[in-house]
């Protein structure tokens, strides 16, 4: 059961960096930016699990701008748990990264677009039809 959450958290936090760089970036960017990651051997599918050498790798190629792709990757995952991102920009991302990832084991927390994710709370009841 954890190594589901953790695969899955990892594909959600791959999926909002993702939409964070085509968002900000745009799209040929964002292909430029997976194309200097895999020339650093860095696969879309390893983002999480290496987000330090993606730091690093983005921190080369932009200076210290990566840091915004950085936190705003990190606010987008947070909203993605539906969890409040209470830090600042100059706190340490990878901490809050590890914080979630805890969280989200401990509390079994799927992300919005879980496909799992039951939607039934958001029905209208028969009641408020009348």
């Amino acid at each position: 059961m954890r190594s589901v959450i953790v695969e899955t958290f990892q594909s959600t936090m791959n999926k909002c960096f993702s939409t964070v760089i085509e968002d900000i970036l745009g799209r040929t960017v964002r292909a430029e930016i997976f194309q200097l990651l895999n020339r650093n051997g860095i696969q879309p599918s390893e983002i999480s699990s290496r987000f330090d050498d993606v730091l690093d790798v983005l921190t080369s190629a932009f200076g210290e701008g990566a840091r915004v792709l950085v936190f705003k990757t990190v606010t987008e995952l947070y909203k993605e748990y539906s969890q409040r991102a209470g830090f600042t920009f100059g706190e340490s991302l990878k901490d809050q990264i590890i914080l979630l990832r805890e969280r989200v084991a401990t509390d079994l927390l799927k992300p919005r677009n879980d496909p799992s994710t039951d939607d039934s709370i958001h029905a209208i009841s028969p009641k408020s039809q009348e």
